[in-house]
C-alpha cells in the first residue's frame, strides 16, 4: 500500500501565526485609537462646560450687575453647583475674589491634563493649576497661566 503525501489539504501553523500576528496589530492600533478619541471627547466635553459656566457668569453680570456663585449656579439650572465630570468626580464653583470665579474638579489623567492646559492656555480668562484640580475664570480679564 503506498501512500502519497503530496495533496494534504490544512493549513500550517504558520499561516495561522501569521493571520493571529496581523489580527494582534489590528487590535492594538484600534485601542490606541479609541484611547485618543475618548481623551479628546473628554476635554471637549469639559471645555464645554467650563465655557458655559463662564458664559453664565458673564450673562448673570450683565443682567445683574454682579454675579455670586448661587445665582449663576441657579441660572445654570442647579441649585447645589456640583456638576458631572467627563473623567468621573465632579466640578464645583466658588468664588475668590471680586469678579473672580474658581472651578475645582477631580484630577483627571496626566494625558487629559496636559491637553487640557495647552487648550485653556489659548484663553486668557481662564487658567489652570498644574494638577488641573483648580480652574480660576476672571471675566473679560487675562488669568495668569
Amino acid at each position: 500500500m503506498i501512500r502519497r503525501f503530496g495533496s494534504m489539504i490544512g493549513v500550517t501553523l504558520l499561516e495561522i501565526l501569521l493571520v493571529l500576528g496581523i489580527a494582534a496589530v489590528i487590535i492594538v492600533m484600534s485601542l490606541r485609537y479609541y484611547s485618543a478619541a475618548s481623551a479628546t471627547s473628554q476635554v471637549n466635553t469639559y471645555l464645554q462646560q467650563i465655557q458655559a459656566i463662564a458664559a453664565a457668569i458673564e450673562s448673570v453680570t450683565m443682567t445683574a450687575g454682579s454675579a455670586s456663585t448661587t445665582t449663576v449656579q441657579q441660572f445654570l439650572g442647579g441649585s447645589t453647583g456640583v456638576w458631572a465630570l467627563p473623567w468621573g468626580g465632579t466640578m464645583q464653583l466658588g468664588a475668590l475674589a471680586s469678579g473672580t470665579y474658581k472651578i475645582t474638579n477631580v484630577k483627571p489623567s496626566a494625558g487629559i491634563c496636559s491637553a487640557l492646559t495647552q487648550r485653556l492656555k489659548l484663553i486668557t480668562s481662564f487658567s489652570v493649576n498644574s494638577s488641573c484640580t483648580t480652574v480660576t475664570y476672571i471675566p473679560g480679564g487675562s488669568a495668569s497661566n
